[in-house]
């Protein structure tokens, strides 16, 4: 079984690239940030998704989803000035994992090779990142002692990083290729899957699988972030408004639900769906407005652009299926 390279298959792959590109950046926000000296560094599931993009989309792709995510992140987060490294790093830590686990044609599938890719692009971005941090304190003529103290924090917190990727992201790239295998929805990325899709199956599964994330980061994003918005909320004295996040809650619950019964192809899922999706879709737009009227929701308004996006793509990809239906 060969990579698909053709311009169906490259546009596919290129979608999951996006996909998990927001997934990078959203998981990187859900984060607990240590300052060191003056410096930073962060315990977050940002490499979780950065190994699983190596994982699940080979070292090309999954690096490229890998470092724009990553560099995006610093871009909207303040750390404009270390986004180039940062897109670097990440990008060879995905790409060594993608290369070993996609090794002698096993394309993903050998435990073995998984587990040997997961951890050497953890390793590789811990080497990295800490040179990285070693030339910085060099160049701003930090005392041995200052440095020692940084580049001991920084390598904790690193590999504190690399055990939660790895733990995370392998059983979780296994569960999801056999998944969608077993349903033959492997999104054009192996040219045999892709031969057996018919343009509405693709179609419906890329929906299934968009829906499925968008529902599942909404309510980890709602249930960890909203606590530190209604404290940072009643710090400033702003009046926060909290039922609408619960009935997004809610909403992503049924979304993900008609989902599943979609990707079963049961009678009335696509246009139940379409509509959760829909609802799915109002709350991020109230979310974008209301992080422009209130600061303290102002700095996750990259989260709320990406839903927004990762909700379009799966709506576009919903419509057709809807209209056959209908049909």
């Amino acid at each position: 079984m060969r990579i698909n390279t053709s311009r169906k298959s490259g546009a596919v792959n290129l979608a999951l690239t996006g996909l998990m590109g927001a997934l990078v950046i959203v998981g990187t926000f859900i984060s607990i940030p240590i300052p060191v000296l003056g410096d930073r560094t962060m315990i977050g599931l940002g490499n979780v998704f950065c190994i699983l993009s190596g994982l699940l989309l080979g070292p090309a792709y999954g690096g490229l989803a890998a470092g724009v995510g990553s560099g995006v992140f610093d871009l909207v987060g303040g750390w404009a000035s270390s986004a180039p490294t940062t897109l670097i790093n990440k990008f060879m830590m995905a790409f060594v994992c993608g290369a070993i686990a996609w090794s002698g044609r096993s394309e993903g599938r050998r435990l073995y090779r998984v587990i040997a890719g997961a951890v050497s692009g953890s390793l590789t971005y811990c080497v990295l990142y800490l040179f990285k941090s070693f030339v910085e304190a060099k160049l701003e003529g930090s005392a041995d002692e200052a440095m020692a103290i940084l580049l001991g924090t920084k390598a904790a917190a690193t590999i504190v990083n690399a055990v939660i990727a790895d733990v995370v992201a392998v059983p979780l790239a296994l569960a999801i290729r056999r998944s969608l295998e077993s349903n033959r929805m492997y999104l054009g990325l192996v040219e045999s899957s892709a031969a057996q899709l018919e343009g509405h199956d693709l179609r419906r599964g890329v929906a299934v699988t968009l829906l499925l994330v968008q529902s599942v980061l909404q309510i980890v994003c709602v249930a960890a972030l909203l606590p530190s918005v209604q404290s940072a909320a009643a710090e400033s004295g702003v009046e926060l408004m909290v039922w609408p996040f619960w009935v997004a809650v809610l909403f992503s619950a049924a979304q993900a639900v008609c989902a599943v019964f979609l990707a079963r192809r049961s009678r009335f899922s696509a246009p139940v769906t379409a509509l959760c999706a829909v609802i799915s879709f109002a709350f991020s737009v109230w979310f974008l407005i209301a992080g422009v009227q209130q600061a303290v929701l102002a700095k996750y308004l990259p989260i709320g652009v990406v839903f927004l996006v990762i909700l379009l793509a799966a709506i576009g990809f919903l419509l057709p299926t809807v209209q056959k239906r209908d049909a």
